[in-house]
């Protein structure tokens, strides 16, 4: 936990809202990406990433603090980004404007079109496979952090990430 994070928390939870909107300008920028990775709909990530940061909000006195404020964070926003998919019931294409987005910084265009061919192939693997890839190769988070976050035993993510993985090798050969 970063040094004031602790403070801001508390802070929060004493009724400033100044702190917790702090906190938010803190994630947002993650949080929407992580949720967008999952999605693959720019208003529906915005969407669930707001209600996260709202959610969150009202169930800070439940936030436990030996994890990292960003793991619960992201944890309630795969669940609602799951649920999200389950009421939609069907496969969100990916566009060109993903690419856009998650990059950072302009590659090269051969990897950037390497690039675009991964993430074309991710968003046909199934959500779990989708959110393990966004959890562990684009945000960072290791197998004890997204098992955390997706609120599924570690042995789980690993058998969804070695899967993930099988599958994206399927289809490059």
């Amino acid at each position: 936990m970063q040094e004031d994070e602790a403070d801001l928390i508390a802070r929060s939870l004493r009724g400033d809202s100044g702190a917790y909107g702090e906190l938010v300008d803190r994630y947002k920028n993650a949080l929407y990406y992580h949720c967008f990775a999952i999605v693959r709909d720019e208003d529906a990530a915005e969407d669930i990433a707001q209600e996260t940061f709202i959610s969150a909000y009202y169930k800070l006195k439940q936030y436990n603090k030996k994890y990292r404020l960003a793991t619960w964070l992201f944890k309630i926003s795969t669940n609602k980004c799951l649920t999200y998919l389950k009421k939609r019931g069907r496969e969100i294409a990916l566009d060109d404007t993903l690419i856009a987005t998650i990059a950072s910084h302009e590659p090269t265009p051969h990897i950037q079109a390497e690039r675009s061919e991964l993430h074309q192939m991710v968003a046909h693997l199934r959500p779990e496979y989708q959110a393990v890839i966004s959890l562990y190769y684009w945000q960072g988070l290791d197998y004890a952090t997204m098992a955390a976050v997706m609120h599924v035993p570690i042995n789980t993510v690993r058998v969804w990430l070695k899967r993930a993985k099988q599958a994206l090798r399927e289809e490059l050969t």
